[in-house]
């Protein structure tokens, strides 16, 4: 069939090759990503995209909700972990579909060569703008070795030309970085753009969970992030801790982390190591190396291959003026879902996999107040910090958000500076059932003269006190005439919520 054929056939505006589940579910947010979609499908010419993250990030909702809500035409395929025969089939039979919607494909029938199936491509494409995905693309390359160097090959000689919005999308992060991305990949340079699809930000929080207190919501996202397939197994109509005891039966919290680590990761065993002491708290360079038993200079390579995924993050006293050669670096889980599972979950695999979910329950629930002030509080206290620098409602635009802490020494939960108008803030978080009181402030007001930088005199110095249950009268006396910001729940979910 010819190109006019094509155009005059009317082919389904949508096709894929199985059944897109989640497509008809709510979406939300990705705005920053819906526009740059739209921004690569409005130009002319040939665009290739590359969109990665890690399974349950919302990938494939995100395509298909742009795709829906656009109605632009597009061929949807998703590579299966199947020989290299039969991936060629099934994207022929498709897109055989695709040209003859009318005419019933036969089982056999297949292109001899992807390099025939990009040329095709190639010819349809030449006056007709039209979205292909080839979704789990590493999978393609695994099966296909040669394959980055023949779209190459055609990309530059006829595909760019054309009008085709190519999409290459994986989970295998790791891989699809290096083998459409870096400098030695042959698809490099080629990409229009390439999307990290990140968590979903906690504000939409109040989406999935619209009659949830904040305290709640605080609680689920500390657990199970902003991961939009985790979030959906949960029951809005029951609470976070019901709904954190329900999960611990669900195969996939229990089975993701792993198959999380083996789609990104070559070597996951040692990964794991190190994922696991972190989470027992060994977050020094040479405690996780010696409590996983790996060769400091290999140690390095594990942790630098992990921060790039955004698994693990390495972090410094925010007072550190060059935070690269900081000798105080420690290393935490970035990934809430994989805190909450090496924490909670993986020491008591083998009770839950007999079905003692009520003995696991119980020990969570002991720890889990002091888990999620630690972590998701903690966190969120700091991203206020940022918003309302960013917004201009602070007294100073950071340069530097984090935490402090030395050894030994005073720790400090919350820490935004900028060295160059010599101003500092400190915060301290309160996640219990009582008011933030006066020792807390009067605490936080004695480390001042540790953390700040000296001569302290030269610096202005700003307080911010965060509290899931609200602040005691002698603890706003106990300040004094010092500068403070108090952040209840209610102000900083007003904030967060305001993307």
């Amino acid at each position: 069939m010819g190109v006019d054929d094509y155009h005059n056939s009317q082919p389904p505006l949508f096709l894929s090759n199985r059944e897109i589940k989640g497509v008809a579910m709510p979406f939300y947010d990705r705005k920053r990503e819906l526009r740059i979609l739209d921004d690569l499908f409005s130009r002319s010419e040939g665009q290739l995209l590359v969109l990665y993250g890690r399974r349950r990030i919302g990938k494939t909702a995100l395509l298909t909700h742009w795709i829906n809500q656009r109605k632009h035409p597009a061929l949807f395929w998703t590579a299966d972990r199947t020989g290299a025969a039969n991936q060629l089939r099934t994207f022929s039979q498709l897109f055989h579909t695709l040209i003859d919607p009318h005419t019933p494909v036969p089982p056999e029938f297949t292109y001899a060569s992807w390099e025939l199936v990009f040329n095709e491509l190639a010819r349809l494409c030449e006056s007709q703008r039209l979205v292909v995905v080839l979704d789990e693309f590493t999978y393609i390359l695994e099966a296909n070795p040669g394959l980055a160097s023949v779209l190459q090959r055609i990309w530059d000689h006829r595909l760019q030309h054309s009008k085709i919005f190519l999409v290459l999308s994986g989970s295998h992060a790791g891989m699809i970085v290096r083998e459409t991305l870096t400098y030695r990949s042959p698809l490099y340079g080629r990409a229009t753009q390439s999307v990290h699809l990140q968590p979903l930000p906690f504000g939409v929080m109040c989406d999935f969970f619209p009659h949830y207190p904040m305290a709640d919501r605080v609680t689920l996202y500390a657990c199970l992030g902003g991961v939009p397939h985790y979030l959906r197994l949960c029951d809005p109509s029951t609470t976070a801790e019901e709904n954190l005891e329900r999960l611990l039966t669900s195969s996939l919290i229990l089975e993701d982390a792993g198959t999380l680590l083996r789609d990104q990761l070559n070597e996951p065993r040692n990964y794991v190591a190190i994922i696991e002491n972190i989470a027992a708290g060994y977050t020094r360079r040479t405690e996780i190396a010696k409590m996983a038993d790996l060769d400091p200079s290999s140690e390095s390579q594990y942790l630098a291959n992990l921060q790039q995924l955004g698994i693990v993050a390495r972090e410094v006293p925010a007072t550190a003026s060059r935070p690269e050669q900081s000798k105080q670096g420690r290393y935490r889980i970035a990934d809430p879902y994989l805190r909450y599972y090496y924490r909670f979950l993986a020491p008591s695999r083998t009770k839950l996999e007999q079905g003692y979910t009520k003995q696991v329950w119980a020990t969570i629930r002991q720890h889990l107040e002091e888990f999620v002030g630690t972590f998701g509080f903690e966190d969120l206290a700091r991203e206020w910090v940022l918003r309302q620098g960013e917004d201009g409602r602070l007294p100073f635009v950071p340069r530097r958000v984090g935490s402090f802490w030395k050894r030994p020494g005073p720790q400090v939960d919350v820490i935004a500076i900028n060295e160059d108008d010599h101003a500092i803030l400190l915060g301290e978080c309160k996640w219990t059932a009582d008011s933030l009181g006066r020792s807390t402030v009067l605490g936080l007001l004695e480390k001042t003269a540790t953390v700040v930088p000296s001569p302290l005199e030269d610096w202005k110095v700003y307080y911010a006190f965060f509290s899931k249950s609200g602040f005691t009268d002698e603890a706003k006396r106990a300040a004094g005439s010092a500068k403070c910001f108090w952040v209840d729940l209610e102000q900083l979910d007003r904030v967060l919520r305001n993307v």
